[in-house]
């Protein structure tokens, strides 16, 4: 039993254990090239956009590091006129790449003063920060991680470590890694890698379900960002599913198509505008080049920025610089037709992605029930002329919020993979973007040498998703390949950005040791590897197995034909049986090995054959009630299907995955910044305190009447001696103090002030305890004395106080009136220079006793019940008709209706009593 109880608190504790992990806040990080937006759901707090430390909606995707100062966000901006090389933007697009990929060449060429090169040791891009350091992308790209982690965490009040992280749907399997290698150095638990478009669609859907129906609707989004252009077909229809035994229908987005153009953003158009004022200055000074003053560069793309909102809601804007190079200052206006012309090109690109995507979707334009805009850039005035010409005339949606949208529908897919919330289901069904093949060489006996080419998972094949591939003729060991399929739908610009299409290689092993263990017992059906393309749509290759059906031998064969012959009569047998016996006994075996049933399929012996398991899968069941007596045909017994786990290596060929030693080393080199930050803000905070007691106290000498009058001249020129003194040595040799040093600086003028900074406070708060007491004291005697008149005649069972407590409150309320008193005496003699031997913790520590003995009185007042009283009434009746009358708990006569005569009787009642409750109070 003793046992028993132990396991039961152990169940309970872990339980509500498991219950406050799952109930901590989640976040979403919409994670752009220029700008992140965070959104939180926290317990009792619906989805909510995250503010930063500067009380914004949206952080600036860049950090700035020098020495042993970071920067982020708006503060990072302000650095990166002054340290541009130093100065990390722009990152996600980095991500998974090599030096030769044409995303890589393009960004150099826009922001030259950048050093990227490839680590000879670990293979990856890195930015040379110094002489002595560098930075993968994935380690700057975590720091903006952490830091939108502590945004939540601030804004939360609590801690925030699971998020669901947008990323743009064309991303590759290197870039999707390449992230979550990010989330893993910022210690984020990854909840998904959610494409941006899908999440806008899912935020416009949620607000909406009542809009939808079980036959369907469908939209366009058109998003430009920053960087990339991408256009998305998405349908919303609700699907009947059973749960818990009953049947709901619930709405479901699919991604029909998508194409995008990853070259197309904001970010040109703001690189167009820098170059044609880089050319304007060139034209009055040819002897200046620009491109090589990194600081000037940065100032122009800044004015570009600022020009292109301008020009986007007026038709004209005066670019101006002071002090751009070598103190010339710039100044040229522009025009928004100056604009439009520079970007000719950009606009004519605008349609590809929407044609593309009517496309490959078969859908036509009438079907689309609205065309929904997302993205800072489809503000531009002429790219919404553009898409409207497009689209036949279609008016524009523009209720989604651009800025917001994706993040808010990744805090709800967040809080939809949190187990910690019960939110309304609203299932999302995403697509592929590329297709996935493999290649392998097919093995024979004439061992011809031939490569074969499957499909395994196509574009827009729904996610997650399971594919299983079968090797039929393979008894050696082998490899195959991943890659890229057809990508003749993509340009020439983004095929090139993919860079390497060959994914990876997959090198199996033992495989002739599994075979040489069963061949002569079982059967080979072939070598059978289970793949999956996840949530984050990455390839995850499960398992590889050597599966065997294992053969009968002579006896089994018997076995099966007495069985046969025997299956008519045992049946009949069986049936009559049932009419005299109302139990059945079934002999159960649990084998070790996994029976399957037959598979009638015909198996290509060259070619793998490839299943799809798709987890939408709907399956009828149908129950049959009816009560006829058929006799089944003999059933063959099932083959048993032996399972041989193989050895694999994955060796990736897209882009390498950094070391565990790598990793490890990018943990160290982010923790020691860490380190480094708290111990600069911890400096900065000593710092912070001690300037800001030294001019909070000078002013108060200065300007506040109560500190002038608490203290003498004297105190007063000793108190501002040692400011100036502190001060003074605060912007001279405290520039380099540490954080010791600064808090005993202050610590020595809290000590010289204590007296003073006294005295005002108890002269503010001296009229108010005295008026709190008073206040106090008159409550609990008017408490003692309604008290004292309710049970002044009750005896002493039917009372809920003893004497003696009554008596302790009395002397107490005496007590304290008699030192009030004492203590108004020593008011009186206080001069305000003077510190006063009674503080307002003094009253404090009165009123409180008082009070507590009040409540402990009032409490055991209302708990009191006393003892019931036994009366006996005798009620004596007639045949004649008489009033009944009775006698009340109030004393109360009542005639009731009249009665029959009864015999007379006696009853013997017993009162009740409530517990005591007083009106005072």
């Amino acid at each position: 039993m003793h046992l028993k109880i132990i396991i039961f608190t152990c169940l309970i504790f872990i339980i509500s254990i498991v219950f406050t992990v799952d109930s901590l806040a989640v976040m979403s990080v919409d994670l752009g090239t220029e700008f992140m937006k965070i959104a939180i759901v926290k317990p009792g707090i619906p989805m909510e956009i995250v503010l930063n430390k500067e009380s914004r909606r949206k952080t600036p995707v860049i950090i700035a590091i020098k020495g042993k100062d970071r920067e982020f966000g708006e503060a990072a901006i302000s650095r990166s006129n002054k340290i541009p090389a130093q100065s990390y933007m722009y990152l996600r697009e980095l991500v998974g790449k090599s030096l030769d990929n044409p995303i890589i060449e393009q960004y150099l060429k826009r922001f030259p003063y950048y050093k990227l090169k490839t680590d000879g040791h670990t293979g990856q891009l890195v930015f040379e920060h110094d002489s002595k350091t560098n930075y993968t992308i994935e380690e700057l790209l975590s720091m903006i991680l952490k830091k939108a982690r502590e945004y939540a965490t601030d804004f939360a009040e609590q801690s925030v470590d699971a998020a669901v992280i947008t990323v743009p749907p064309y991303f590759t399997q290197s870039e999707r890694r390449a992230v979550q290698r990010a989330c893993e150095l910022a210690n984020i638990k990854l909840l998904q890698l959610m494409n941006d478009n899908t999440a806008v669609a899912l935020n416009y859907g949620i607000f909406r379900r009542k809009d939808f129906n079980s036959t369907g609707s469908t939209y366009l989004f058109y998003d430009m960002g920053s960087q990339s252009t991408t256009c998305t077909i998405a349908t919303f229809n609700l699907i009947k599913t059973k749960e818990h035994g009953y049947v709901e229908e619930i709405p479901q987005l699919t991604i029909k198509s998508v194409a995008f153009d990853r070259n197309l953003g904001g970010l040109e158009f703001q690189i167009r505008l820098r170059d044609y004022l880089i050319k304007k200055f060139h034209e009055k000074h040819p002897q200046i080049d620009l491109y090589q003053n990194s600081k000037a560069l940065t100032k122009l793309f800044r004015e570009a920025e600022r020009a292109k909102h301008v020009l986007s809601a007026n038709t004209e804007y005066t670019a101006q610089v002071e002090g751009l190079i070598d103190e010339i200052d710039f100044k040229h206006r522009l025009t928004r037709e100056e604009f439009e012309n520079l970007c000719t090109d950009l606009f004519e690109r605008i349609k590809r992605p929407v044609e593309e995507v009517f496309n490959t979707s078969g859908i036509k334009l009438d079907e689309i029930q609205q065309v929904l805009l997302f993205g800072g850039s489809t503000r531009i005035p002429r790219i919404q002329n553009e898409l409207t010409k497009i689209l036949g005339g279609i008016e524009l949606g523009k209720s989604l919020n651009t800025d917001e949208a994706a993040a808010m529908g990744a805090v709800y897919q967040a809080t939809t993979l949190s187990k910690g919330y019960r939110v309304k289901k609203f299932l999302v069904k995403d697509a592929n973007q590329y297709p996935i093949n493999i290649k392998f060489e097919r093995q024979n006996e004439e061992s011809e040498q031939k490569m074969l080419d499957r499909t395994l998972f196509n574009r827009y094949n729904l996610y997650p998703n399971r594919k299983l591939i079968t090797f039929n003729k393979h008894i050696d060991d082998f490899s195959f390949d991943i890659y890229y399929g057809n990508l003749t739908y993509l340009s020439s610009i983004d095929k090139r950005a993919l860079g390497r299409t060959e994914l990876a290689r997959v090198h199996v092993t033992d495989v002739r040791t599994a075979y040489d263990k069963h061949k002569d017992t079982s059967e080979s059906k072939g070598i059978k590897a289970h793949f999956q393309l996840d949530d984050n749509c990455l390839i995850v290759l499960d398992r590889i197995e050597f599966a065997f059906e294992k053969k009968e031998n002579e006896s089994d064969k018997n076995n099966v034909k007495t069985q046969q012959g025997k299956s008519t009569l045992s049946k009949l047998g069986n049936k009559i049986s049932s009419f005299f016996s109302s139990k059945n006994s079934d002999d159960e075996t649990n084998n070790t090995v996994e029976n399957i049933p037959n598979d009638n399929t015909k198996t290509n012996t060259d070619e793998p054959s490839t299943k799809s398991v798709d987890n939408n899968e709907t399956i009828n069941t149908t129950n049959d009630t009816s009560t006829t007596t058929t006799v089944s045909p003999p059933t063959t017994p099932k083959p048993t299907i032996i399972r041989e786990p193989l050895k694999f290596q994955i060796e990736l060929l897209d882009y390498a995955d950094p070391s565990s030693e790598a990793q490890a080393n990018s943990v160290k080199k982010l923790s020691d910044l860490d380190d480094r930050d708290r111990e600069l803000l911890a400096l900065a905070t000593a710092k912070n305190n001690l300037e800001t007691f030294i001019y909070d106290i000078r002013d108060k000498l200065e300007n506040d009447v109560q500190y002038k009058k608490a203290s003498t001249s004297e105190e007063q020129t000793k108190i501002n001696e040692k400011l100036t003194e502190t001060d003074t040595w605060l912007w001279d040799d405290g520039i380099n103090a540490d954080v010791k040093t600064l808090k005993s600086k202050l610590d020595e003028l809290k000590t010289l002030t204590k007296s003073l900074r006294i005295r005002v406070r108890e002269i503010d708060l001296r009229p108010k305890k005295l008026n709190e007491l008073k206040e106090t004291l008159n409550v609990t005697e008017h408490f003692l004395q309604a008290v004292r008149n309710l049970f002044a005649k009750a005896d002493n069972d039917d009372k809920p106080f003893t004497e003696g407590e009554i008596k302790y409150v009395e002397k107490l309320i005496k007590d304290t009136y008699m030192w009030r008193d004492q203590v108004l005496v020593e008011f009186s003699k206080l001069l305000p220079t003077e510190t006063p031997k009674y503080l307002s913790t003094d009253f404090d520590e009165k009123i409180n006793t008082l009070k507590r003995e009040t409540n402990y009185l009032l409490s055991k007042a209302q708990r009191f019940v006393p003892k019931p009283k036994t009366t006996t009434t005798t009620t004596t009746t007639t045949a004649t008709t008489t009033p009944k009358v009775s006698i009340n708990n109030e004393n109360k006569v009542e005639d009731n209706k009249p009665s029959t005569s009864e015999p007379e009787e006696t009853k013997t009642t017993t009162t009740p009593t409530e517990g005591i409750k007083f009106g005072f109070f």
